[in-house]
């Protein structure tokens, strides 16, 4: 069988689609208000994770495991990791934007 993940994608689509991915979490990431949001953003955070390590961005995937190593997502209660998550997110924001040639 076939998979369209199978298909070799070169690096600059996969950087352009991870810093899509990376920007998109940093615009969910403004406007959480419930814990439910929060969760579903920690599990679309995992998966970048994931096609990061995949891809071998090394890098950004080193800051997304930072990332989600101060997430920690709560039922009842504010997240006391807020302004963390916004910092390592602008942080792979300017990662990902950088020439991967450098």
């Amino acid at each position: 069988m076939f998979y369209l993940r199978d298909v070799m994608v070169p690096d600059d689509i996969k950087r352009r689609e991870s810093s899509d991915e990376i920007e998109t979490l940093c615009i969910m990431h403004q406007k959480i208000t419930q814990s439910s949001e929060c969760r579903d953003w920690n599990r679309r955070a995992a998966l970048l994770l994931e096609r990061l390590e995949d891809a071998g961005f090394n890098r950004l995937a080193d800051r997304a495991m930072d990332l989600l190593a101060c997430c920690n997502p709560k039922d009842l209660s504010q997240c006391d990791s807020v302004q963390r998550a916004r910092d390592v997110l602008d942080g792979m924001r300017e990662l990902a934007a950088e020439d991967p040639k450098k």
